[in-house]
């Protein structure tokens, strides 16, 4: 009697289903993985008043008092919700907007009514540092800069040649030759640009370090845990102000 056989191809292709059920998964895994981070900074609430967007502030407090300087503008409905809320600005910070709106405590998760700081939205995640008058951004956070500009303030062309040309990675385990300490950070605050000589508006307390052959470019010295020495941040100049296609974040 004779049996009935398998195709042995058929065999194989039986085998391998697993295998392309398992890749599939993966495969869509990973996709949603990119698209949450791509969409992470969408996500947090933010407004958009006179064609800038505001995002709500990394410190997520709200003061029971309208900050000094700034004044009632008028009503904005804040992102994922139609309710208009009371926001003010002030001439003198133009990064910033408060917005009179419903908080909670960090420690009782109590409702209350309070001011909340709006900030430039490229402002609420890049790390800036001043020197001698010029602002440098750590070079992590130069890719940043496409996505949350607006058109009218892209990246001048100047400005990405400059960052091109840096020839180190963002973070460096050797100081590389002829960089020496200038001093320490200043914490200026967060959410702004840096006024202060060594002011930072991260990572206060730093060693800073320059080389005079390398005017575009600074080191900070940062010590992180499970490290026997530092980490050497790499920072470079910011926007060239003099640029025709770029306008100061300040």
């Amino acid at each position: 009697m004779k049996r009935d056989t398998i195709d042995p191809g058929l065999l194989r292709l039986l085998a391998c289903v697993p295998f392309i059920l398992l890749s599939i998964v993966l495969i869509a895994f990973q996709a949603r993985e990119e698209d949450s981070k791509t969409l992470k900074p969408t996500q947090t609430p933010s407004v958009e008043v006179k064609g800038t967007t505001y995002v709500i502030t990394s410190v997520f407090e709200g003061v029971s008092e309208c900050p000094e300087g700034f004044a009632y503008a008028g009503e904005i409905a804040v992102s994922g919700s139609d309710t208009l809320k009371p926001y003010y600005i002030n001439p003198d910070r133009p990064e910033w907007v408060y917005i009179y709106q419903e908080c909670r405590g960090q420690q009782t998760q109590e409702p209350y009514m309070g001011y909340v700081r709006y900030v430039e939205e490229v402002l609420r995640w890049v790390t800036l540092l001043r020197y001698q008058g010029e602002v440098y951004i750590f070079l992590n956070d130069i890719y940043y800069l496409p996505y949350f500009l607006p058109d009218q303030t892209e990246v001048a062309p100047s400005d990405q040649a400059r960052y091109d040309a840096v020839p180190y990675d963002s973070v460096l385990q050797e100081l590389p030759e002829g960089f020496r300490p200038v001093g320490k950070t200043v914490f200026d605050g967060r959410d702004l640009v840096p006024t202060s000589e060594l002011g930072c508006n991260r990572l206060p307390g730093q060693q800073v370090l320059a080389n005079p052959e390398e005017p575009d470019i600074l080191l900070l010295r940062n010590y992180s845990s499970g490290l026997e020495g530092p980490e050497y941040w790499v920072f470079v100049r910011f926007q060239d102000e003099k640029a025709e296609t770029s306008e100061p974040l300040s």
